[in-house]
Protein backbone atom coordinates (compact mmCIF):
# COMPACT_ATOMS: atom_id res chain seq x y z
CA UNK A 1 0.00 0.00 0.00
CA UNK A 2 1.18 3.53 -0.76
CA UNK A 3 1.11 4.64 2.87
CA UNK A 4 3.32 1.76 3.92
CA UNK A 5 5.84 2.35 1.15
CA UNK A 6 6.07 6.03 2.01
CA UNK A 7 5.61 6.55 5.74
CA UNK A 8 7.45 3.47 6.94
CA UNK A 9 10.39 4.19 4.65
CA UNK A 10 10.61 7.91 5.48
CA UNK A 11 11.02 7.94 9.27
CA UNK A 12 12.09 11.60 9.43
CA UNK A 13 10.48 13.70 12.17
CA UNK A 14 10.63 16.56 9.65
CA UNK A 15 7.71 15.03 7.73
CA UNK A 16 4.26 16.35 8.61
CA UNK A 17 1.35 14.14 7.55
CA UNK A 18 -2.18 15.55 7.18
CA UNK A 19 -4.97 13.04 6.56
CA UNK A 20 -8.23 14.53 5.31
CA UNK A 21 -11.35 12.35 5.30
CA UNK A 22 -14.24 13.34 3.08
CA UNK A 23 -17.56 11.52 2.67
CA UNK A 24 -17.72 9.56 -0.59
CA UNK A 25 -19.49 6.30 0.20
CA UNK A 26 -22.92 6.16 1.88
CA UNK A 27 -21.32 4.72 5.03
CA UNK A 28 -18.76 7.55 5.35
CA UNK A 29 -19.34 9.67 8.43
CA UNK A 30 -17.43 11.68 10.99
CA UNK A 31 -17.89 8.86 13.51
CA UNK A 32 -16.50 6.25 11.08
CA UNK A 33 -13.56 8.51 10.26
CA UNK A 34 -12.76 8.91 13.96
CA UNK A 35 -12.73 5.14 14.40
CA UNK A 36 -10.61 4.62 11.27
CA UNK A 37 -7.71 6.79 12.42
CA UNK A 38 -6.23 3.77 14.20
CA UNK A 39 -5.35 2.39 10.75
CA UNK A 40 -2.60 5.01 10.50
CA UNK A 41 -0.80 4.94 13.86
CA UNK A 42 1.95 7.33 12.79
CA UNK A 43 2.73 10.04 15.39
CA UNK A 44 3.41 12.54 12.57
CA UNK A 45 -0.17 12.24 11.31
CA UNK A 46 -2.89 14.80 11.99
CA UNK A 47 -6.47 14.00 11.00
CA UNK A 48 -9.23 16.21 9.59
CA UNK A 49 -12.86 15.78 8.50
CA UNK A 50 -13.99 17.59 5.31
CA UNK A 51 -17.75 17.13 5.73
CA UNK A 52 -18.72 19.30 2.75
CA UNK A 53 -15.95 17.98 0.47
CA UNK A 54 -14.58 21.54 0.18
CA UNK A 55 -10.90 20.57 0.04
CA UNK A 56 -11.59 17.57 -2.17
CA UNK A 57 -13.48 19.71 -4.69
CA UNK A 58 -10.83 22.44 -4.72
CA UNK A 59 -8.11 19.89 -5.42
CA UNK A 60 -10.34 18.23 -7.98
CA UNK A 61 -10.00 21.48 -9.94
CA UNK A 62 -6.31 21.94 -9.11
CA UNK A 63 -4.97 18.65 -10.47
CA UNK A 64 -6.03 16.66 -13.54
CA UNK A 65 -7.82 13.73 -11.92
CA UNK A 66 -8.41 10.40 -13.65
CA UNK A 67 -11.57 9.92 -15.71
CA UNK A 68 -12.53 13.60 -15.41
CA UNK A 69 -13.41 13.28 -11.73
CA UNK A 70 -14.10 16.51 -9.87
CA UNK A 71 -13.56 15.24 -6.31
CA UNK A 72 -10.07 14.42 -5.05
CA UNK A 73 -10.23 11.37 -2.78
CA UNK A 74 -8.04 8.29 -2.35
CA UNK A 75 -5.24 10.62 -3.39
CA UNK A 76 -1.88 11.67 -1.96
CA UNK A 77 -0.24 15.10 -2.29
CA UNK A 78 3.30 16.19 -1.42
CA UNK A 79 4.06 19.83 -0.58
CA UNK A 80 7.41 21.34 0.28
CA UNK A 81 8.02 23.66 3.23
CA UNK A 82 7.50 26.68 0.94
CA UNK A 83 3.82 25.79 0.30
CA UNK A 84 1.51 28.54 1.51
CA UNK A 85 -2.15 27.85 2.26
CA UNK A 86 -4.08 31.01 1.53
CA UNK A 87 -7.17 31.92 -0.50
CA UNK A 88 -5.95 29.64 -3.28
CA UNK A 89 -4.46 26.27 -2.42
CA UNK A 90 -0.89 25.43 -3.41
CA UNK A 91 -0.30 23.05 -6.29
CA UNK A 92 1.33 19.86 -4.97
CA UNK A 93 4.95 19.12 -5.90
CA UNK A 94 3.90 15.53 -6.54
CA UNK A 95 0.74 13.49 -6.24
CA UNK A 96 -0.53 9.97 -6.63
CA UNK A 97 -3.89 8.24 -6.58
CA UNK A 98 -5.45 4.82 -6.13
CA UNK A 99 -8.44 5.46 -8.39
CA UNK A 100 -7.45 2.89 -11.02
CA UNK A 101 -8.25 2.88 -14.74
CA UNK A 102 -5.83 5.74 -15.37
CA UNK A 103 -2.09 5.17 -15.11
CA UNK A 104 -1.26 8.85 -14.80
CA UNK A 105 -0.04 9.39 -11.23
CA UNK A 106 -1.02 5.83 -10.31
CA UNK A 107 1.81 4.37 -8.33
CA UNK A 108 3.20 2.34 -5.51
CA UNK A 109 4.51 5.34 -3.57
CA UNK A 110 8.02 5.45 -5.03
CA UNK A 111 7.46 8.83 -6.74
CA UNK A 112 5.88 10.27 -3.59
CA UNK A 113 8.71 9.01 -1.40
CA UNK A 114 11.29 10.52 -3.76
CA UNK A 115 9.42 13.86 -3.80
CA UNK A 116 9.26 13.92 0.00
CA UNK A 117 12.93 13.06 0.40
CA UNK A 118 13.93 15.98 -1.85
CA UNK A 119 12.46 18.32 0.80
CA UNK A 120 14.01 16.67 3.81
CA UNK A 121 17.51 17.29 5.17
CA UNK A 122 20.11 14.58 4.66
CA UNK A 123 20.12 12.31 7.71
CA UNK A 124 22.92 13.16 10.10
CA UNK A 125 23.85 11.53 13.37
CA UNK A 126 21.93 13.25 16.16
CA UNK A 127 20.56 15.90 13.80
CA UNK A 128 17.85 18.16 15.12
CA UNK A 129 14.45 18.50 13.50
CA UNK A 130 13.72 21.56 11.39
CA UNK A 131 12.09 24.51 13.12
CA UNK A 132 8.29 24.48 13.12
CA UNK A 133 6.85 25.37 9.75
CA UNK A 134 9.79 24.00 7.75
CA UNK A 135 8.57 20.42 7.42
CA UNK A 136 7.92 18.68 4.16
CA UNK A 137 4.23 17.84 4.07
CA UNK A 138 2.24 15.00 2.64
CA UNK A 139 -1.52 15.48 2.53
CA UNK A 140 -3.72 12.45 2.05
CA UNK A 141 -7.21 13.25 0.74
CA UNK A 142 -9.19 10.11 1.37
CA UNK A 143 -12.76 8.90 1.49
CA UNK A 144 -14.46 5.56 1.19
CA UNK A 145 -13.39 4.22 4.55
CA UNK A 146 -13.83 0.58 3.63
CA UNK A 147 -10.84 0.73 1.31
CA UNK A 148 -8.71 3.63 2.55
CA UNK A 149 -6.37 4.10 5.47
CA UNK A 150 -6.59 7.19 7.66
CA UNK A 151 -9.10 8.84 9.97
CA UNK A 152 -10.25 11.99 11.67
CA UNK A 153 -10.30 13.54 15.10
Amino acid sequence: MVLDSVLQQVPSPDLAVHVVWTPVLPSDSYEEARRAHILLPDPRARFYWDADQDLGLVYGRTVDLPRGRDLAWDIYFVFGPEAVWEETVPVPDAWSHQLGQDARHLGDGTDLRNAIQKHLPEPEPRSEARPAGEEATVTLQVGGMQKSRGGAT
